[in-house]
Formats: structure tokens, C-alpha cells, sequence
């Protein structure tokens, strides 16, 4: 994935007032659909951001869920500021 395609996904998450607070909680674990929901982005690009390890995951069995705050916090590394 490109780093114009990750900047893309952190400025759609920008309107993070959106969200409902229930999938905000701390705690909340989304699953691969709610999370690219969440992120604005296709299911298959939540797949290979988890293969490329740019956002954490949680693994029960061959279930996944994703913290919705360490995910934000994990591509806020890839956030281009403003000159």
C-alpha cells in the first residue's frame, strides 16, 4: 500500500465525531468489517494492512478483532503534516 493511500484513510478518519460512542468505549473490539467501516476503507485493505503489520490486531483462534484506538494511533504514523 501506498502512503498516499494510508494519508487518505487518516483524513477520512478526521471526522471521528461520526462514530457512535458505543464502538468508542475503551475496550470495544471491532471485527474486520466494522473496522473498515470505521477506517472508511474496504475489508480487503484492512487484510493487508494486518499482512504488512501496519495496524495491530487481536487473534482468538482464526478470529480477529481490531482496538479501534490503538488502530487510529497505529496510522497516525503515517499522517503528512501540513507544510
Amino acid at each position: 500500500m501506498q502512503i498516499w493511500a494510508l494519508w487518505l484513510i487518516v483524513l477520512r478518519m478526521e471526522n471521528i465525531s461520526q462514530i457512535p460512542n458505543s464502538i468508542l468505549t475503551p475496550g470495544a473490539l471491532l471485527n474486520r468489517k466494522q473496522i473498515a467501516k470505521f477506517i472508511g476503507v474496504s475489508e480487503r485493505t484492512i487484510s493487508n494492512m494486518v499482512r504488512q503489520r501496519r495496524i495491530p490486531v487481536i487473534k482468538f483462534g482464526r478470529s480477529v478483532r481490531f482496538d479501534p484506538v490503538r488502530v487510529r494511533k497505529a496510522l497516525d504514523k503515517f499522517e503528512i503534516q501540513e507544510l
